[in-house]
């Protein structure tokens, strides 16, 4: 399927047939700066093996002007009519889902742009990874390899008392905290990530889980690098699924001190019972633009568990080494379990899953030695 794509786009596109002058970033000058492609394998019909060969194809055209308005727009419609005309339902080869594009004229290296337009095709973009149905928007992050995505939330779910209350940081649309919340039956999920794109998608994922999901669960549209541990208080078990560059810098003090948190959380507890009024900017803002739906989160004034366990997602091995190094060395932490995966076969690329521990790891008692007379 990708290769008669390939065909299409290459081939019988013809860049210089429609007059698009590719994007020359130094000069800052030409109309298609990228195109982004994702498969949807949601047909659950099929064999997992058929579904990548008979899967369709979102495409995302990034585009070098601000808006629908421009001079170019014309070369924009021309183009994405052309696709739809060779791969959408009423070609030879049926293959497009949809044609979507991004309006970007940033000069950084920063792909995509905040002005978004659906132009031809479905609108809504599903998959089944997890346990769930879950919406991925073209702006939604989304892993390539949703088959070996699937099979890293499996183990995952397996670390996750069932109960327990979750958080989930940089956390996208919310699929691992939803799938959480679906299959281990989460006293409470809340879903912590500063793209505001991912919030429609979260809300649309939401309106498909499992009639028997009776959590607390929640999105917040924030910054977890920022007072940190306010999204930490309250989780038995914290999820981290961050950049290629690692954990940030004051989420990474924050769990090395989570004995000295957690010391604070009890004390204050003890010393009163009343609920402060919350005036941070920061902290308002992210609970003005948040999602609520399940029941509701517990009050304020009871004692406020913190995270037990630590479960992390890296996509950079360096990185992941580093901040491994330095939760190990705070004491804090022990690796309790370690498991790799392929997502990207061919490449030295590998995806990492870790589950941490409190304390310092507790030795396990060896077996004695059989005396013999």
């Amino acid at each position: 399927m990708q290769s008669s794509f390939g065909k299409i786009f290459q081939s019988r596109l013809g860049i210089a047939e429609l007059d698009i002058e590719p994007f020359v970033e130094d000069e800052g000058t030409g109309e298609l700066r990228y195109v982004q492609m994702a498969v949807t394998t949601y047909n659950t019909s099929l064999p997992a093996a058929e579904r990548y060969m008979k899967g369709k194809v979102q495409v995302t055209l990034v585009w070098n002007s601000r808006n629908e308005n421009s001079p170019s727009s014309d070369k924009l419609n021309e183009l994405a009519n052309f696709l739809w005309k060779n791969g959408g339902p009423k070609s030879k080869l049926h293959l497009l889902h949809s044609v979507w594009v991004n309006f970007q004229t940033s000069t950084n290296n920063i792909i995509f742009g905040n002005r978004w337009r659906h132009l031809l095709g479905e609108r809504d973009f599903w998959e089944h990874v997890g346990g769930i149905d879950v919406s991925l928007a073209p702006s939604s992050f989304g892993q390539a390899n949703t088959r070996a995505f699937d099979v890293l939330l499996r183990k995952l779910q397996k670390y996750v008392p069932h109960g327990a209350s979750v958080a989930d940081l940089y956390a996208g649309a919310g699929v691992i905290g939803l799938s959480l919340a679906a299959t281990r039956k989460c006293r409470s999920v809340k879903c912590i990530e500063i793209n505001r794109e991912s919030k429609a998608s979260f809300e649309k994922t939401i309106g498909r889980l499992p009639a028997t999901v009776d959590s607390s669960i929640t999105w917040h549209h924030a910054d977890a690098s920022r007072e940190p541990f306010l999204w930490l208080v309250g989780s038995d078990v914290v999820v981290v699924d961050p950049p290629r560059k690692g954990l940030d810098v004051s989420l990474k003090d924050a769990l090395q001190n989570i004995s000295s948190m957690e010391r604070k959380v009890f004390s204050s507890f003890e010393s009163s019972n009343s609920v402060k009024e919350e005036k941070r900017p920061w902290v308002l803002r992210a609970k003005e633009d948040s999602v609520q739906v399940g029941r509701k989160p517990p009050p304020e004034n009871i004692p406020q568990s913190v995270p037990q366990t630590l479960i992390y997602i890296s996509c950079g091995w360096e990185s992941f080494k580093e901040d491994c190094k330095s939760l190990l060395s705070s004491k804090a932490w022990y690796l309790d379990k370690a498991h790799g995966f392929n997502f990207f076969p061919g490449t030295q690329s590998i995806e990492i899953l870790a589950v941490f521990k409190r304390g310092p790891q507790k030795k396990k008692p060896g077996k004695k030695k059989k005396k013999y007379l």
